[in-house]
């Protein structure tokens, strides 16, 4: 099939720790599953010589195997970069007359039905043999899921997306999720034609269309999402970095949740105004171009290695970060409390999760969630900077624990508890 890994039904599967590379189409693609997970993975450089409108990691047309709705499909901690459509899209089980995007009446085109390009809408092109312009090729991508996947919820989380065709992250014809403590930069490598090109590959000579005017993460057709924490540079200041649209130009649904989203570069659909910030610090969309041209493919391998989702900091007796905004979470069965707790941070507003003995008598045994806001800062201050070893930030605990995720133990400094504290 031209495809790295590719799974076409099946439930519970795990799919982490690969390197999928110079596929001609999709890196890993996994349809018609549930309690998928695909992570910790370096994907790149795929999708360049298929005309299918490949994307580089998919989850598509899922369908449930129970009746559970928490988060059941994952692309987590994955870095996934280069992987761009080269060739137009083509169906060759496309009537004349069909289109899937857009609203127009294709069959009113004479045009159309002479298979001619001048005269037939872009849009009524699309999937047929005179499409000439490339709008497909993201790198984290899940996709028409609302007909078929009644139960469940979907994370796109930690991932790192970098120099991939269209955009880095989408969500697409696709219900209840979380978009969350992503890093993305430097994507939309198909050209917009009003743009020069520094090098002109061979494959963007003929294009007679610009892609769309998005470079960044994307909620396409997309009901109940949550948006939380996420990093993200558009490739040009007129691209979008962070978007939502609905299919025929429809207004949007509005977010489930959301904030602490930062910009780098780019713009921001006005629906996200209030769930996305102007980052004061550029870096932390992990690689803001220097150009507004993206390395000529193929590019090289990235420099960083996928990180855990939440890392463990050794906090001794003082696990409770009692200057950090916070709300109670559940109590739990000990052999259960991470996994719970962990979803439950996964699900929110949440950059942080502690556990500790429940001290309550009807819950004896049980380990307590303490779950701290993304979208909140530390007071005072002086807590935001090696909380565990600075006096008055930390609160006494029995049996407890703190999970961090990576971005935020680097940006609060956050250690382990000195023992001569």
């Amino acid at each position: 099939t031209g495809r790295g890994i590719a799974i076409w039904a099946g439930s519970h599967i795990y799919i982490h720790d690969m390197k999928v590379h110079h596929c001609p189409a999709s890196g890993i693609r996994v349809n018609k599953g549930d309690y998928i997970t695909i992570s910790d993975s370096e994907v790149y450089s795929n999708t360049w010589w298929s005309s299918s409108a490949e994307s580089a990691i998919v989850l598509a047309e899922s369908v449930s195997v129970d009746t559970q709705t928490k988060i059941k499909m994952r692309l987590t901690n994955n870095v996934v970069y280069d992987n761009i459509n080269k060739i137009p899209y083509y169906n060759p089980n496309y009537a004349w007359d069909y289109s899937p995007i857009g609203n127009k009446v294709c069959s009113s085109y004479v045009a159309c039905a002479q298979d001619l390009v001048d005269g037939c809408p872009w849009e009524c092109r699309y999937g047929k043999k005179t499409q000439d312009y490339i709008i497909d090729g993201m790198g984290v991508y899940v996709t028409r899921n609302s007909d078929t996947y009644h139960y469940g919820q979907m994370e796109l989380s930690d991932n790192v997306a970098y120099g991939n065709g269209i955009n880095g992250v989408v969500f697409h014809r696709t219900d209840r999720g979380v978009v969350q403590r992503n890093t993305v930069y430097d994507n939309g490598v198909v050209p917009r034609l009003e743009y020069e090109e520094a090098v002109m590959e061979d494959w963007m000579v003929n294009l007679s269309k610009s892609r769309q005017a998005y470079s960044g993460i994307v909620l396409n057709s997309a009901e109940n999402v949550k948006l939380w924490s996420n990093n993200v540079a558009a490739r040009y200041d007129t691209d979008y970095a962070f978007n939502t649209v609905e299919d025929g130009g429809a207004t949007p649904p509005p977010l489930a949740a959301g904030g602490n989203n930062r910009v780098c570069k780019g713009l921001v659909s006005p629906e996200l105004n209030s769930v996305v910030a102007e980052a004061t610090d550029p870096s932390v969309c992990g690689g803001v171009p220097v150009s507004d041209s993206p390395t000529p493919s193929p590019t090289s391998e990235p420099t960083m290695a996928p990180t855990p989702k939440y890392q463990e900091i050794s906090c001794g007796s003082k696990c409770h970060l009692i200057q950090w905004p916070y709300k109670m979470g559940g109590s739990y069965a000990p052999n259960v409390a991470r996994q719970e707790c962990e979803s439950d941070c996964d699900n929110g507003d949440c950059k942080a999760f502690s556990l500790q003995d429940d001290s309550r008598s009807n819950f004896a045994g049980n380990k307590r969630c303490f779950l701290y806001k993304a979208s909140k800062e530390p007071s005072p201050e002086t807590c935001a900077d090696d909380p565990f070893n600075t006096h008055s930030c930390t609160y006494a605990t029995s049996g407890g624990q703190f999970f961090i995720t990576p971005a935020a133990k680097a940006q609060y400094n956050v250690q382990d508890l000195s023992t001569l504290f």
